[in-house]
């Protein structure tokens, strides 16, 4: 992330410089340092290892303290009142400056209302009242207008009544993927007459869609501040996975989807993206392989039952209900430790269908249960720190059990 790395960069160059000026002194100094230490036979280890001890806690407030004053301008739009800028997919985009957005898939949205809110034009999936609770008040009465997703396609009339000043969406923005993104988001711009903006779908570059939605749209300090939390939230799922990984701890997992949890993803598969972040072992190995990127691969259950996978994660209610009761699937490990969970669901999917920013906290749900030993946070508070640091909303008793399925 461009700017993001300019402002570690001039962390880290602050921290290095505190560094070297503690490391400075003159060789009298070092003499008599040395003949002192030798005069009160002091151990030069014991010395040494509580230096670098003060000297790490120094300069890690002195980041700490950087991080909480960093000032982030917008941008500043040219004489027609438009600016350009570079999209994730390294396209050029120009478009009005502190412009109305439409998300053209649920997956965006979540980084959307917790830093331009009011930018939002409409929905591209409907939310029922419940979920909506769970983001902030201000896009209650936000339309649904549709949008281009998995089976769905947006009503054209529908988005150029609302007219739009720019489209969102989240592609694959990996080497391997960047030609037929541009190609889907130029064509996109092409129909509707509307510039198109990509962002990656990569959960590790959550933090850099969130300081790019800021600093495009009008908002870079918000966008910032978000960047550096949700960054902070991903890194603590990455020292539990590192951690565990390096106790050779690694659990294997299988991903239940549909009614029946006999359709699944294969290894590699967008739509298991929170589980391969966190470092899990996916049961089916390569027993199976992508049919296509919406993914849904049948399986039998005595494929599964070969499997025998330590986890299961549902995705429906009827198949969480039918693993974690009959007997055909009660031999599997997974459900004879009890360890079948299904994914929070509120106010959007956290792993997948759509895959959308609320995977962030997708990563410390799945964390927190298959790494218990090497997780260093409360998943209840920090859920709850959440959804009020994002979009001000604190959660009742009754919105966190329904979040966990209760």
């Amino acid at each position: 992330m461009r700017n993001m790395k300019r402002f570690s960069s001039l962390f880290l160059a602050s921290a290095l410089g505190l560094t070297l000026l503690a490391g400075c002194g003159s060789a009298s100094d070092d003499s008599a340092a040395g003949q002192s230490a030798e005069a009160e036979d002091v151990s030069v280890s014991e010395t040494e290892e509580t230096s670098e001890s003060e000297t790490e806690a120094e300069e890690a407030a002195d980041v700490e303290e950087a991080e909480e004053t960093v000032t982030v301008e917008d941008l500043e739009p040219d004489e027609d009142g438009n600016i350009t800028i570079t999209d994730m997919a390294g396209r050029e985009v120009t478009f009005k400056a502190n412009p109305t957005i439409w998300n053209s898939s649920p997956t965006a949205e979540g980084w959307l209302c917790a830093i331009v809110p009011d930018q939002i034009i409409g929905w591209a999936a409907e939310f029922e009242d419940e979920a909506l609770a769970y983001y902030p008040e201000s896009v209650s009465d936000l339309e649904t207008i549709g949008g281009n997703y998995g089976d769905s396609t947006a009503n054209e009339e529908n988005i150029l009544a609302v007219s739009p000043d720019v489209i969102i969406n989240t592609y694959d923005c990996t080497e391997d993927g960047l030609a037929a993104t541009v190609a889907s988001a130029d064509e996109t711009a092409e129909e509707y007459g509307i510039p198109v903006i990509c962002l990656s779908r990569d959960i590790a570059d959550s933090a850099e869609c969130a300081a790019n939605i800021g600093l495009w749209f009008g908002a870079a300090q918000r966008g910032y501040d978000v960047s550096v939390y949700l960054q902070g939230l991903l890194d603590q799922v990455t020292e539990a996975a590192e951690a565990a990984v390096a106790a050779a701890d690694v659990p294997t997992y299988y991903y239940a989807e549909q009614t029946d949890g006999l359709f699944t993803e294969a290894v590699g598969s967008m739509h298991a993206a929170v589980f391969e972040f966190c470092g899990l072992e996916n049961c089916v190995g390569d027993d199976i392989s992508m049919s296509g990127m919406g993914g849904l691969e049948e399986v039998t259950l005595e494929q599964v039952v070969q499997w025998d996978p330590e986890y299961i994660f549902v995705w429906m209610q009827p198949a969480y209900q039918d693993i974690t009761t009959s007997d055909e699937w009660s031999g599997i490990t997974a459900v004879q430790n009890g360890d079948v969970y299904q994914i929070p669901l509120m106010p959007q999917n956290w792993f997948d269908r759509s895959p959308n920013s609320l995977r962030v906290l997708g990563c410390l749900y799945c964390a927190s249960i298959v790494y218990p030993d090497y997780v260093n946070y409360d998943l209840t508070e920090t859920v709850s720190e959440y959804f009020s640091y994002m979009y001000g909303v604190e959660l009742t008793e009754e919105q966190l059990a329904a979040i966990y399925c209760d």
